[in-house]
């Protein structure tokens, strides 16, 4: 009930159209009673009574019954689908708004698959009870109260007769309710499996097919499938061992009607058009009862659903906004780390680290592959937030600033690189509310992703394709660059932005980078010397601790970490330069 009354929060905008939903569901059902009065009239009065001129009048009143039905079904399809269909729809922006505001680790630790099958299926579920869940059980509630008042009438013998079988329904349909509950629930925990796996094979497809693993795809895909079909067949299994039997009670009440309301017919104690009539609507007494199965089962899937969604909704951002934050007007660009520890759990990622970069200077950040560089950078904009020590900009701790505030000032370029399927000149302006194609030129022409854009046939306006598919990888890196130079940001972070770029072209971005260096403070991480020889301060880390810092010329002179990658990089022209010392002195 808890769930259920959660979800019935997200009516509460929409409960007029239930309200005449509800209104036109009634309507439906008492002009469903309609036909049988005029049915037991025709039999006991026209065709045994002779009385052949109420025949045009039971006509007419069939062809308005069946007219006035037609429209209530309209209208109250009409008022429920536009209720259901609000209340899912605010329940999906509120998920999607919330996952919005999860923090790097809500998505570290959740499979995109998993998140997709919430904002889909499940959704899917919600949306069958608040549409025809709830018309049907109206209808049941509606069709019990005024069959039971009209048959009651009719003959309260024959009634107590036909129902001597409901005892029996209801037990086996709260049997079926407890059985169904958790078979529910391993189906969709599988289809949550099932989309996470069939989603990270179309994403990395291209990998599946570098190394040729697509019948590994194959077969991981199908122990998943089969599992999935197995928890849908035990699910099934419970439908068939109870529906038959819910079937079976259900018709025994025709059964006792067969008899004893024949025996009632025979003895003059009802008339012949009053058992027709009480038979038509004994099934719309039985359909409430045939239909509890399959509505317990429906509340039971939509609880689990709901379950599954509310899990997320109640997960709380481990990063928010501090209540009366700091609002900067202008950020300068300084950024201290003071003593900053970082751990997910046990794991630890940064220890005790200290460094200060004044506006405008450049922090290069070297080491090896888990090191804690990409863990380092991600402080500033809090995608994390450190468990030790603090983070500043402008001499402000980063948790009392604004958050948005703190982002628009951060431009990275992430490692990863993601380009969305919509144009380049979208993918650069991603960033900023609005830019003029000056700006956008210039941009491009920094990051040395101009030239290649222009020789494109539709240029800027050039559709890149689903995550950037249609560039290369170095020209993806050169639109990200792009995109985080538009923001004009007073902090930039280069996450190994010219990784995938040849050495001509890195060259050619960092001389043009190093003239807007000059004007916002810079964090480079990368692995090549030629990329951070000109910062300001070098860092290298080991196991999330400093183990060296210093200029270029610093870290080359107390040989080093650094001195032994420099030589790693650069030993042919090391060698060549010995060679021709020796050719000099000989």
């Amino acid at each position: 009930m808890y769930i259920l009354k959660r979800i019935w929060k997200y009516t509460q905008k929409y409960k007029w159209f239930f309200v005449f939903a509800l209104i036109f569901s009634t309507l439906n059902v008492v002009i469903a009673l309609v036909p049988g009065k005029i049915t037991q009239v025709l039999i006991d009065d026209v065709i045994r009574g002779d009385n052949i001129s109420l025949l045009p009048m039971l006509l007419l009143g069939f062809f308005l019954a069946a007219s006035i039905r037609s429209l209530s079904i309209m209208g109250e399809r009409y008022f429920i689908e536009y209720f259901s269909q609000g209340v899912v729809n605010d329940l999906k922006q509120s998920l999607y708004d919330h996952l919005q505001r999860q923090t790097f680790n809500f998505y570290n630790q959740n499979k995109t698959g998993e998140l997709m099958s919430r904002m889909t299926g499940d959704m899917e579920a919600i949306r069958q009870l608040t549409c025809d869940g709830i018309l049907n059980f109206t209808k049941m509630f509606f069709y019990l109260f005024f069959t039971f008042i009209v048959l009651s009438k009719i003959s309260l013998k024959l009634f107590i007769f036909t129902m001597l079988a409901s005892p029996f329904v209801a037990f086996f349909a709260l049997r079926f309710s407890k059985k169904i509950k958790p078979a529910a629930r391993r189906v969709r925990e599988q289809f949550s499996r099932l989309n996470s796996t069939v989603q990270e094979n179309i994403i990395g497809v291209r990998i599946v097919k570098s190394f040729h693993r697509e019948e590994f795809e194959m077969e991981k895909f199908n122990r998943e499938n089969e599992e999935f079909f197995r928890r849908n067949f035990a699910s099934a299994s419970i439908w068939a061992k109870y529906f038959p039997l819910l079937e079976f009670f259900s018709g025994l009440s025709t059964f006792f009607l067969l008899l004893f309301g024949g025996m009632m017919v025979i003895n003059g104690e009802i008339q012949l058009g009053e058992w027709v009539q009480f038979n038509s609507y004994l099934w719309m007494l039985l359909m409430p009862m045939l239909m509890l199965g399959g509505m317990v089962d429906l509340i039971n899937r939509t609880i689990v659903s709901g379950e599954r969604i509310f899990s997320i909704l109640d997960r709380e951002p481990e990063i928010k906004n501090p209540e009366n934050p700091v609002v900067l007007k202008e950020i300068k660009g300084e950024v201290e780390f003071r003593n900053v520890s970082l751990r997910f759990g046990s794991e630890v990622v940064l220890e005790d680290i200290s460094l200060h970069a004044k506006p405008g200077d450049t922090i290069a950040i070297m080491g090896a592959t888990g090191s804690g560089k990409t863990s380092l950078i991600n402080l500033i904009a809090r995608y994390y937030d450190p468990t030790e020590g603090q983070v500043l900009i402008d001499n402000i701790n980063v948790r009392e600033l604004d958050l948005k505030v703190l982002r628009e000032n951060v431009a990275p370029v992430m490692q990863d690189v993601f380009l969305f399927s919509e144009t380049i000149r979208e993918n650069i302006v991603y960033g900023v509310d609005s830019a003029s194609m000056d700006e956008i030129r210039e941009a491009a022409r920094i990051a040395g992703a101009q030239e290649f854009i222009e020789k494109m046939e539709e240029g800027y306006e050039t559709v890149v394709g689903e995550m950037g598919v249609g560039l290369s990888g170095g020209q993806k890196q050169r639109v990200s660059i792009a995109r985080a130079l538009i923001k004009k940001a007073p902090i930039l972070i280069l996450d190994d932005a010219t990784s995938a770029v040849d050495m001509e072209t890195e060259q050619l971005i960092q001389e043009s980078l190093e003239k807007i260096q000059k004007k916002c403070t810079t964090f480079i991480i990368a692995h090549r010397i030629s990329s951070v020889r000109h910062a300001d301060e070098i860092i290298i880390l080991n196991n999330g601790r400093i183990l060296e810092r210093g200029t270029h010329e610093e870290l080359l002179a107390r040989k080093g970490q650094y001195y032994k990658i420099f030589k790693a990089q650069y030993r042919d022209l090391l060698e060549d330069n010995i060679i021709k010392e020796k050719q000099v002195m000989s």
